[in-house]
This record gives C-alpha cells, sequence and structure tokens, in this order.
C-alpha cells in the first residue's frame, strides 16, 4: 500500500511542472494537486494536458495546462509568463520534460544530437533563470530537477539522452551554489525505470521486465508515484537543509 505524507507548507503555493500532461509529470502534477498547491504545467501534448487539467479542477485543484514545445525557449517563457498571472510568483518549480528516444551511435546527426539536447537539458536552465526571482522574491524556493539512471549504466542506445542525463547532475549542482544564498534549495531526482504507460507501450518485454527485477534490490515495479512522492519531499519544508543532492529512485537497482 503506497503512503502519501501531508506536506501542509505546500498548500496554495504555486508550482511549475514542465512535461506534465503524462508519465512521470502527470504523477507530480497530481501530487502536487492533492497536498493543495496552484499548479502550473507546462506540456506540447494538448489533448493529454487539457483533460488531465479538466480531471484535476473536477476535484478542485488549482490547475492549469498551458501548451508549449520547450524547445521553444521565448514561447516556453511567455507560457511561465501566463501561468504567473493566473497563480501568481512560483515558489516551487519542477524540471521534468525529458524523451527518451531509442537511436543509434552511427546514425546520429549534427541536427538530431543538438535536438535531444534542446529537449532534455536546454530548457532546464531558462526555466530555473525564468521561477528564480520569484523565489528571491518570496524569501525562498524549491528546484527540482529529474535525471535517469540510464546514464549511469551507459545505456547504448539512447547516448544524446544519457548525455543530457548526465549533465544535469552538474547543473544541479552548480545551480544550487548559485542560488543557495537566496533561500533557493536545488536537488536532483533520478528514476530507475519507471512503468509510465509509455515504456510499456514501447519499451517493455516479459524478458525485460525479468532481468530489470533481477537486477532491484527490492522487488515490484517502480511507478510514477512512487517517483512523485520524492518530489514532494523535495519541494516542502521537511527538506529544508537538502540541496545540490542527487535522489536516486530505483528500488535498489545494480
Amino acid at each position: 500500500m503506497r503512503t502519501e505524507a501531508s506536506y501542509p507548507d505546500l498548500s496554495s503555493k504555486a508550482a511549475l511542472v514542465t512535461g506534465g500532461a503524462d508519465g512521470i509529470g502527470r504523477a507530480i502534477v497530481e501530487a502536487l494537486a492533492r497536498q493543495g498547491a496552484k499548479v502550473a504545467f507546462l506540456d506540447r501534448d494538448a489533448e493529454r494536458g487539457k483533460s488531465l487539467a479538466a480531471e484535476l479542477a473536477r476535484t478542485g485543484g488549482a490547475v492549469s495546462f498551458h501548451d508549449v514545445d520547450l524547445r521553444d525557449i521565448p514561447a516556453t517563457q511567455a507560457a511561465i509568463a501566463t501561468a504567473r498571472a493566473l497563480h501568481g510568483p512560483f515558489a516551487i518549480g519542477v524540471n521534468n520534460a525529458g524523451h527518451d528516444e531509442r537511436h543509434d551511435f552511427e546514425a546520429v546527426t549534427e541536427a538530431y544530437w543538438d535536438d535531444r539536447l534542446a529537449v532534455n537539458l536546454r530548457p532546464m536552465m531558462f526555466v530555473a533563470q525564468a521561477l528564480a526571482p520569484d523565489m528571491r522574491g518570496l524569501g525562498g524556493g524549491a528546484l527540482v530537477n529529474l535525471s535517469s539512471t540510464s546514464w549511469m549504466k551507459g545505456s547504448p542506445h539512447m547516448i544524446a539522452y544519457t548525455t543530457a542525463k548526465s549533465a544535469v547532475i552538474g547543473f544541479t549542482r552548480s545551480l544550487a551554489r548559485a542560488l543557495g544564498p537566496d533561500g533557493i534549495r536545488v536537488n536532483c531526482v533520478t528514476p530507475g525505470w519507471v512503468m509510465t504507460e509509455r515504456q510499456r507501450r514501447h519499451w517493455w518485454t516479459p524478458e525485460k521486465g525479468a532481468a530489470n527485477q533481477a537486477a532491484q534490490a527490492l522487488k515490484g515495479e517502480i511507478l510514477p508515484e512512487d517517483v512523485a512522492q520524492m518530489v514532494l519531499f523535495l519541494c516542502s519544508g521537511a527538506a529544508r537543509m537538502c540541496a545540490g543532492q542527487n535522489f536516486i529512485v530505483d528500488a535498489g537497482t545494480v
């Protein structure tokens, strides 16, 4: 049975989540909304995004969806400004968006390489830049960046993705030092193989599932909600002295 802690200090705080329409991002949006936060989420999947926002609104959630491709930095900055006008200054930011598209080393072109970094790494910098002034004005805040254990494993068929996700660690460490004096806590959450709908549809097989279970110290599937619980903790005052760290949610995978 999954337990969700209650963090009263998250209630009524404005939070921004990237890639919030599906998978881990959706679980984070839902978890923050359950805590009473005012949640804006960005995604380019308009159908799923609008559906989730409407669903949460029906249960009383203060949630807004903003249709934007995060590769377009000016459009992303404009979407954040629109969300701020709705919810107020942001105390919480979650850089979740990413796309683990498989690719062969020999097939990677310059344009493809740049695009994968534009999806999986570049937006984190400019989302953080857009939110930092809000957090300074509030006297502090929390930024959480999402990485992936795929870079630790050296996954060979997603080199552009693993390069970006390993860079998230360095980005987090340096940003924590840059923003810490303003009371802004920056941390990273690194999930293992999380059983999202997309992973089940595209990559899971009985053989891969069995191999992954054999590698885990804790048996059972890692679900998006498991990652969301770690994000909630890091966004809350319970993590007030956590900064520049990487919190791994992978069931003890070797």
